[in-house]
């Protein structure tokens, strides 16, 4: 296979034709050389330059194909990333105004490859809440962090960022080789019948807080730790197995008492805006301990906590590895809490936390300080990852015949006030009575004003020095 494509052979060609020495361009575009002459020949001799491909030509027109892309990189701009059957569906109406024919399955195949710049991607779900984080979040947060850097003259060493996530075994289905044509293959699987939680914390400089394991229950076996040689880990029990606002403030004690005591105090502590995380006792508890609390913007710990963005990710899949290896070893398709802390702690061990939370701070532009680097996490998160470089379909604006039929986008979502429900009150409904009042305007009633919530990120409590 050549280690070139058709376009940078034809620069090659262009740069021969243009006079530059042959010997030269050939190295440089790594195109052989007696190949890079017998093209240029064939375009000193008028024959077509570009390089055709064996086989019937596509089915569609190139140009339609192109449209085509462009409108799959239009559904991943806007949110809504195209399957590969909508693909078919849409790449057959088209051929169908032609022909009356449909496309399969081999088409695909052969479009992907005429079209490298696409591929195929596993998408990851998100709410409609982690939808709407704006520049203005992003704002607040860096106009708050950088008052706090500033006034308290915070050094990397006193930066730190805490959440919780829950030990995952993968349940579900996973890519495995079986032999061809196999049917229903499956695999065994680990299964919990409890909650874990893992509280992790690290700073911009690469510490590490020891972590601490949340079971759910009120008792413990002696031996539960027997598995875990983390120093200074700690375990304790909820109700649920989640963290709760008294353990968060045990927690905080912690913490403090964790990090170095040549580490100058007050620390900074980023968390989200879980209701765990603040209340009157938790304020309290980190004014006592030297700690500034700062809450990440409503929904957007996914684009700027540096444990989710560069720790988290590599902590369960050393978790589902260890998991796999379990199940090959012959273990049970059940784990105990002893045995799920062990396999969490042993996780934690190998997943370099300490280059990733590093890495996570800087990815996130929390250390050093850069609020470009927000904007971008942000501007690439509205983009739904589509690079900036990619061209945007000329039909989003100018919409030709075949583009307004086949190829649009998902229209916009309106709010509206229809009503919703009536009031029964024992009468009975016919779908004629039901549509009328769905069409009348529905009465507006006063409503009392709320008061506004705390966004978070304007919380920050100066610690006793």
């Amino acid at each position: 296979m050549p280690s070139y494509t058709n376009d940078e052979l034809m620069a090659a060609v262009r740069r021969v034709l243009a006079g530059e020495h042959a010997p030269t361009v050939s190295k440089q575009a790594r195109v052989h050389y007696r190949t890079l002459m017998n093209w240029v020949a064939k375009a000193k001799n008028g024959n077509p330059v570009a390089p055709s491909h064996r086989g019937p030509p596509p089915a569609l027109h190139p140009e339609a194909e192109q449209n085509l892309v462009e409108w799959v990189i239009g559904r991943q701009y806007v949110g809504f990333p195209a399957k590969r059957q909508e693909i078919i569906q849409k790449a057959g109406d088209i051929y169908a105004m032609m022909t009356g024919k449909t496309l399969g399955q081999g088409w695909y195949r052969r479009f992907l490859k005429r079209h490298p710049i696409l591929s195929g991607r596993t998408s990851e779900s998100i709410t409609k809440a982690h939808n709407c984080v704006t520049m203005t979040d992003v704002t607040r947060l860096f106009t708050t962090l950088c008052k706090v850097l500033i006034e308290h003259k915070i050094s990397i060493s006193r930066l730190f960022n805490m959440d919780e996530t829950a030990f995952d075994t993968n349940k579900g289905g996973k890519r495995v080789v079986a032999v061809r044509g196999s049917r229903n293959v499956w695999h065994p699987d680990l299964s919990t019948g409890f909650h874990l939680t893992v509280v992790a914390c690290g700073s911009a400089d690469g510490e590490v807080v020891p972590p601490l394991f949340i079971l759910p229950g009120v008792t413990l076996k002696l031996d539960v730790l027997a598995g875990c040689d983390i120093p200074g880990t700690t375990i304790t029990t909820t109700s649920s197995g989640f963290m709760n606002t008294t353990l968060f403030v045990s927690w905080l004690h912690f913490f403090a008492a964790s990090v170095p005591t040549p580490i100058k105090r007050p620390l900074v502590l980023l968390i989200d805006g879980c209701t765990s995380h603040y209340c009157v006792e938790v304020l309290e508890a980190a004014e006592k301990t030297g700690i500034l609390l700062i809450l990440f913007p409503a929904n957007a710990t996914h684009l700027l906590q540096p444990l989710d963005v560069a720790v988290f990710s590599t902590f369960k899949a050393c978790i589902k590895r260890h998991a796999d290896i379990y199940l090959g070893n012959g273990g049970g398709c059940s784990l105990s809490k002893e045995e799920a802390v062990s396999m969490a702690s042993t996780a934690w061990k190998l997943s370099n936390l300490e280059a990733n939370i590093k890495a996570g701070f800087r990815g996130c532009g929390l250390f050093p300080l850069n609020k470009l680097k927000m904007a971008e996490r942000l501007d690439s998160f509205i983009r739904n990852g589509t690079p900036e470089n990619t061209k945007l379909a000329e039909w989003l604006t100018i919409k030709a015949t075949v583009q307004k039929e086949v190829l649009v986008l998902p229209p916009p979502r309106k709010r509206t006030r229809a009503r919703k429900t009536v009031t029964v009150g024992g009468k009975l409904l016919t779908r004629e009575t039901l549509a009328a009042l769905a069409s009348m305007k529905p009465t507006s009633t006063p409503k009392s004003k709320k008061r506004s919530k705390n966004t978070g990120c304007d919380i920050v409590l100066e610690a006793v020095v």
